[in-house]
């Protein structure tokens, strides 16, 4: 009866510890939602681009909120400028086949728009994989942390149970 009692605790224990080490999102969906995360903040939305955040929070499930917040200590304050910066000289480029050399109000927003656009989806693009290879790295990394604990907990179990 004590053994019994012993191996159902080693396997509560060493089930808690799998949910312990447990991701709830797989790595795509982290990749996707700091990719979309990137995608919001880079563009020109004059903040409301935390409107949008908690919108895709709330209609989907498998968004990871950090992942998609995290995006904004990507894209700071201190990067925004010199994005908008970028996009309004590659929407010239874009547009006009120059750089942007224009004091014209509507040019300008048309540029910074069509750029923009352009840069914020290569910067999600090598956004996602960047975050899936640095999610797959860590839970390798982990799991084999993971595994090591188990072994532990286990052979120290094992020398209760003798």
């Amino acid at each position: 009866m004590l053994v019994r009692a012993y191996q159902g605790y080693r396997l509560k224990i060493l089930s808690e510890l799998r949910k312990a080490f447990h991701e709830e999102h797989s790595a795509h969906q982290i990749a996707l939602s700091f990719s979309i995360g990137v995608f919001i903040t880079a563009l020109p939305t004059l903040g409301t681009g935390f409107i949008v955040f908690a919108v895709l929070m709330k209609t989907f499930a498998g968004i990871s909120k950090l992942a998609l917040l995290s995006s904004v200590l990507v894209m700071n304050p201190l990067i925004k400028p010199l994005v908008y910066l970028a996009s309004i000289n590659f929407g010239g480029l874009i547009m006009t086949r120059r750089l942007a050399y224009t004091t014209d109000p509507e040019s300008i927003l048309m540029f910074l728009l069509v750029g923009n656009l352009v840069i914020a989806g290569i910067l999600s693009i090598l956004a996602y994989f960047f975050a899936f290879k640095a999610v797959k790295r860590y839970r390798k990394t982990d799991l084999e942390v993971v595994e090591e604990v188990e072994d532990v907990v286990e052979a120290e179990m094992n020398k209760i149970g003798d």
